[in-house]
């Protein structure tokens, strides 16, 4: 057994007296948590054999080393099985790439969160949801993944909400966002594969998502569900107007997959379309000057401003229920890139 070099904290043994002087010392969320009991955090070590102090990242603002060890515990504080630590540990290493800007996720007004998308054979392995219901609630793997990741964000990196993280509003979904891409039921390249890997590579890609769009766009011709979809993308509010960057998510059901399928419809065409469409003309803008400073500034008003750089930045999974119906947009934080990781072999 490897020795822990965390410092131990004493609690009562009540579990909701221990929940309370948890929260009450801002390790936590605001919901209850497993304590980290070094049993609990050496078997989540073990699986993934790693030393306890090897750093996986250094997050921001005050700069915390993520050691394996600490990712642990905040693993086993989420509610994680140990065959879910090394997608905890891919994702933080994702996140800590340069261009993802987690700086800017963590401090930001903007009421962004990292966004999980699993691709390859470890969604089967360890039960992540790409189904029905994939968003939440309801599927432990998805819940407490993204959730691990948000509470290694909050105690390793010194990101309490109101003093540093100044989400003016915040959102649900900064409690944890993470599902899988419904591979078996996409007429498409899947993500990881489009991005380059192998299909049978299991990855994580963390987005910086600014909430949820839910589009009925319950049509059976792709013209109709593209011009829908535009329609409710085309928000010059959101972030990716002011900086014309970013990547825009946009997940579509099977159904909607289908249709556009069966008329000769790929990811290419959809994401051209998309973005032509939902070029917003600055004629239409408010005149008076923001207190920030959007890219459109001093443009000339004839233009039109793009809700990222080009048609390829809008990325496509298909996820959820069977049903042509519904389609879920993703708006991106714009300050940052997505990322995708490859997730190590864990022990069996």
């Amino acid at each position: 057994m490897t020795t822990l070099a965390s410092p131990r904290l004493e609690g009562p043994d009540d579990m909701a007296a221990l929940f309370s002087d948890m929260y009450g010392k801002g390790i936590t969320d605001g919901l209850p948590v497993i304590p980290p009991r070094e049993e609990y955090v050496q078997a989540m070590i073990a699986h993934v054999e790693l030393p306890p102090d090897q750093i996986i990242a250094i997050i921001p603002p005050e700069g915390g080393p993520a050691t394996v060890e600490k990712l642990a515990a905040n693993a086993v504080m989420a509610g994680c099985l140990p065959e879910y630590f090394p997608v905890v540990i891919a994702a933080i290493r994702a996140l800590a790439e340069p261009r993802y800007n987690l700086l800017g996720i963590q401090t930001t007004t903007n009421p962004v969160t990292p966004v999980l998308v699993m691709n390859g054979p470890i969604r089967r392995e360890i039960g992540i949801q790409a189904g029905r219901g994939c968003m939440g609630p309801g599927f432990r793997a998805n819940a407490t993944i993204g959730r691990a990741v948000k509470l290694a964000l909050l105690n390793i990196g010194g990101c309490p909400p109101g003093d540093v993280s100044k989400s003016i509003h915040g959102f649900p979904g900064r409690f944890t966002f993470c599902f899988g891409e419904l591979e078996e039921e996409s007429p498409w390249q899947p993500l990881h594969v489009e991005l380059g890997f192998q299909r049978q590579d299991s990855t994580v890609t963390v987005f910086g998502g600014q909430g949820t769009q839910n589009l009925y766009a319950c049509f059976r011709q792709p013209e109709s569900i593209v011009h829908m979809v535009a329609d409710g993308m085309a928000c010059y509010g959101n972030n990716g107007y002011m900086r014309g960057s970013g990547n825009p998510l946009v997940v579509f059901s099977p159904g909607h997959a289908k249709v556009f399928a069966e008329h000769g419809w790929d990811k290419t065409r959809i994401k051209e379309e998309l973005f032509r469409r939902t070029l917003v003309p600055l004629a239409g803008i408010a005149e008076e000057r923001q207190l920030s400073h959007p890219i459109y500034l001093d443009w000339d008003a004839s233009r039109s401003i793009p809700l990222c750089r080009e048609a390829r930045d809008i990325m496509i999974v298909v996820a959820g229920g069977p049903e042509a119906y519904h389609v879920t947009y993703i708006p991106s934080f714009a300050s940052t890139d997505m990322v995708t990781c490859k997730i190590d072999a864990a022990r069996p």
